[in-house]
């Protein structure tokens, strides 16, 4: 099997470094020529849960990256999608597999970019609920893998030929469990709701740049009942569509096999450590509120459900930071709530 890898930043970096040390061949992608080469000269050193060091080529031409990959991963942010997926669409050969590190509804998108090429190519398109590593790279050459998750989704969009996730794909990561569609995954997506709320509700410790633990100090007992009236909203989203998914706790407990009896105790519990940001320019802002709750919101409208804590979130984080997620994110222009519930469809690995 040959992979590649696009996206050289903290997941990029953990996937890389993960392939590698498990026999596979891999070539990164980053944007920036200096860090490529850096990578391609110094390897990877990578540490943690998994130990090595691995050598890596990297470069910032994607057509060389992407041009023998049997599997095409993308580790980009949300907003980074779009044009890595009108860049890729020339470039795809037939019976390659895309999948989405995670999807942040990035397969839909990726389906509505590529237009023919999906059929024509027989592609398959895929994503994941959650980055199955939680990681940090130093850009210099090291990258610290903490934690891996356990029972993370992944599903995609069915072509005409009903092409499957291949069971290579799914035995190099095991951590991966396959699910029904790509409304699955992208609505069990748990960063969403856990860290816009944080985030928010910290904004004044934020702005001035003061240091926080984003969890132990960050997320208070009212923050994490509202994190829940969140949740709430979200699997109330999820029985309409006819979508699996479980509380945000039972799904942390699942990725992380623990047993902690309350939200509260979990985010302190599991995550004892982590900075929260240091300013707005941030990804739980940035990704988690447009690629996150406004497609929540969004679906919401079409489907005739409530969202009133959602909707509060991103119109509350839009007035402070002067920007129109609701513009930047996902939306569904145009789509019935039948044509939603269409796009689903079921496909086994093989």
């Amino acid at each position: 099997m040959s992979f590649a890898v696009i996206g050289a930043g903290n997941t990029g970096q953990a996937i890389a470094g993960y392939l590698s040390l498990h026999g596979e061949e891999v070539k990164l992608y980053s944007r920036d020529s200096q860090k490529a080469e850096l990578i391609s000269r110094k390897g990877l050193n990578v540490k943690g849960v998994y130990s090595g060091r691995v050598s890596i080529k990297a470069s910032a031409d994607l057509k060389e990256v992407i041009d023998e990959a049997e599997f095409i991963i993308i580790s980009t942010t949300s907003f980074g999608h779009g044009p890595v997926f009108n860049q890729l669409k020339p470039l795809l050969k037939h019976n390659q597999t895309i999948a989405i590190f995670p999807g942040y509804w990035g397969a839909i998108e990726c389906k509505e970019i590529l237009g023919d090429t999906f059929e024509n190519k027989n592609i398959t398109i895929a994503e994941t609920s959650a980055m199955p590593f939680v990681s940090k790279a130093d850009h210099n050459g090291s990258v610290f893998i903490n934690k891996v998750k356990k029972n993370v989704l992944i599903g995609s969009i069915p072509n005409s030929a009903l092409t499957p996730i291949s069971k290579k794909f799914m035995k190099t990561f095991p951590q991966l469990t396959p699910t029904n569609n790509v409304f699955e995954t992208s609505i069990n997506n748990t960063n969403v709701v856990i860290h816009t709320p944080i985030a928010l509700f910290n904004a004044s410790r934020i702005d001035a740049s003061e240091e926080f633990q984003f969890y132990t100090q960050g997320a208070s007992p009212k923050t994490v009942s509202y994190i829940e009236k969140l949740d709430e909203e979200r699997i109330r989203l999820a029985e309409l569509l006819k979508v699996e998914t479980q509380d945000i706790l039972t799904l942390l407990n699942d990725f992380y096999e623990t047993d902690y009896p309350s939200l509260y105790k979990a985010l302190s519990g599991l995550f004892p450590a982590g900075n929260g940001p240091a300013s707005f320019d941030h990804r739980y802002f940035t990704e988690d509120i447009p690629y996150g709750l406004v497609p929540i919101s969004e679906l919401g409208k079409l489907a005739g459900v409530e969202t009133p804590y959602t909707d509060a979130i991103i119109n509350t984080a839009s007035l402070l930071l002067n920007k129109d997620f609701r513009k930047e994110g996902v939306n569904f222009e145009g789509v019935t709530i039948e044509k939603v519930q269409a796009i689903g469809g079921s496909v086994q690995s093989t």
